[in-house]
């Protein structure tokens, strides 16, 4: 018992130790008031600077709909006796299919796409406000430097200029920029500024100001591509819908709207492009083909001209209609599967001429047998788009282009593969309805010879002109959409700006002004308590 109450005492003491110890530590903290005072008004000044310099920024955002490209279609086609032959062709249908929206959004995102935006509205070119830290101003600037597209492209480094025109209207201009100085005088605006990057035009955006001193800045515009898609926020309004919100910040809202506006433009611009560059790359092929089917025609037309004028017939369909009445199905088969192995070996001399070997591929093969050789083929072509755009956007001794040709070459690898395959798929096909034919013809033992050997000209006639119109057609379908602009995205929600402010933010103030008031006089007065404890303990151990 003695025990337990010796050790409640010490407890009890040591606890009257820590309540007086803590009412010492406020006590001392409320004698030094006036540091907090000072704190106090010291954050309430800073957080006044804050709200005061820090420009009103706002949240723009728009909302558009990414459309499937359908491609061309020529269905349901009747093309005279030869009645729905070949109902699907993916004739250069290469843009078409389902929509894969990672790869939309990549192309919304890539800087080229966002280059081409900082080009069109010249938003890497920065005019700052005087008297304002950094402000960068876009409807009201007063004057306006510009450059021609070779300069734009082959700047490498931020170039600033600083102007001053006097009441006079005299102005200097001084050019600066990583390695060199250069200074320049002239009486008036506009005036041409040659450096060694380029030659660059600075005038008045509308009317003369005078007196004005104003800092300008161009920068390469793959740098403000670069800043800009940090910005700029992509997000998909749904899992299973192609709606695409897009929003940004900036305190100018102009130019928030403008560069939400210009996005899209750019981007439906881009994508009308390639479906224009596809479209005529089919239309040369078709043109070939036609030249090439035309020629077949009449060498069988004129085949059958003399065959008649040997044998002196007439009327030989009036002769044969009979047989003919019941073989029509079968011929209409045969001459299906006839046009679509011509198609094939179109293409199949198509792809493996090594002049083609990076040009994209027409699709010419029919949904049924050829629906995976359409695969590869589509998949093959978009290989070669991208490694178009890397072309364009990178320099030659990229690796990435290496890389992009290996995957281009296995892709053709794969399209010889996958037409082999239709060929077989199509002669397998034939020699079985060939020998059904033959099975009739044997039937027809009263049938004369030149009978037949006329049937097999007409058939060989129908197969060519079947063909020629099936490309003469597709040649027009090509044409019209070469002809027409279709938007790739298309706007359903106009770029607005947002009713609340983002910034400066009145809660923000005042959570830095609280913690600065209570944190730094503490951080003050303990620092100090504890080097005048040091001072003294020095001092005693000396």
């Amino acid at each position: 018992l003695g025990d337990v109450y010796k050790r409640q005492h010490m407890e009890s003491i040591q606890q009257d130790n820590e309540t007086i110890n803590l009412k010492k530590i406020i006590i001392y903290y409320f004698r030094h008031w006036r540091c907090f005072l000072v704190a106090g008004i010291i954050s309430f000044i800073l957080a006044l600077l804050y709200l005061i310099l820090v420009p009103r920024t706002y949240e723009m955002m728009t909302k558009i709909l990414l459309l499937e490209d359908k491609g061309t279609s020529s269905s349901g086609m009747n093309i005279g006796d030869a009645s729905g032959l070949m109902k699907t062709f993916g004739l250069g249908g290469i843009s078409g299919g389902s929509l894969n929206m990672d790869d939309e959004l990549a192309k919304l995102m890539s800087t080229t796409t966002l280059q081409d935006v900082v080009l069109k509205l010249g938003l890497n070119v920065t005019y700052y406000k005087p008297n304002t830290y950094k402000y960068k101003m876009y409807e009201d600037v007063p004057l306006l430097l510009s450059t021609d597209s070779v300069t734009q492209k082959n700047l490498e480094f931020p170039i600033t200029f600083n102007v001053d025109i006097d009441k006079a209207g005299k102005v200097k201009v001084v050019a600066k920029n990583e390695d060199s100085k250069k200074h320049f005088e002239f009486k008036s605006l506009p005036v041409e500024l040659k450096l060694d990057e380029g030659t660059f035009v600075l005038s008045f955006r509308e009317e003369e100001i005078k007196p004005l001193s104003l800092k300008l800045e161009i920068a390469p515009s793959i740098w403000t591509a670069q800043d800009l898609s940090e910005s700029l926020l992509f997000d998909e309004f749904a899992k299973n819908a192609n709606v695409v919100e897009i929003s940004c910040t900036d305190y100018e809202k102009k130019r928030g709207l403008d560069l939400l506006q210009t996005l899209v433009d750019v981007y439906n611009s881009q994508e009308d492009s390639i479906k224009k560059i596809e479209g005529r790359k089919s239309v040369q092929f078709l043109d070939e083909r036609l030249s090439a089917v035309v020629a077949d025609l009449t060498n069988v037309e004129v085949n059958i001209e003399r065959y008649k004028l040997k044998h002196k017939m007439t009327d030989i369909e009036y002769d044969v209609q009979f047989y003919a009445d019941q073989m029509k199905e079968l011929q209409m088969k045969i001459i299906e599967l006839e046009a679509q192995m011509r198609l094939v070996d179109l293409l199949d001399a198509y792809v493996k001429d090594p002049q083609n070997r990076y040009n994209l591929v027409p699709i010419v093969l029919a949904s049924g047998e050829g629906e995976n050789s359409s695969k590869s083929v589509s998949s093959y072509n978009e290989a070669l788009l991208e490694r178009l755009r890397l072309l364009q956007s990178t320099k030659g001794d990229n690796p990435l282009i290496g890389q992009m040709n290996k995957q281009v070459d296995q892709l053709r690898e794969s399209v010889f593969l996958s037409i082999d395959n239709a060929k077989k798929s199509l002669t397998l096909t034939l020699d079985d309805l060939k020998g059904k034919e033959k099975i009739i013809i044997d039937k027809m033992g009263v049938v004369p010879t030149l009978e037949r050997e006329y049937i097999d000209f007409r058939r060989q006639q129908e197969i060519y002109q079947a063909l020629y119109l099936i490309l003469l057609q597709k040649r027009e379908d090509f044409l019209l959409s070469i002809g027409e602009n279709k938007d790739r995205a298309r706007i359903i929600e106009a770029a607005y700006v947002k009713k609340k402010s983002i910034a400066p933010r009145k809660l923000y103030a005042l959570i830095g002004m609280i913690i600065f008031t209570m944190v730094v006089p503490v951080a003050f007065l303990f620092g100090k308590e504890q080097f005048v404890a040091l001072k003294k303990e020095y001092k005693e151990t000396k």
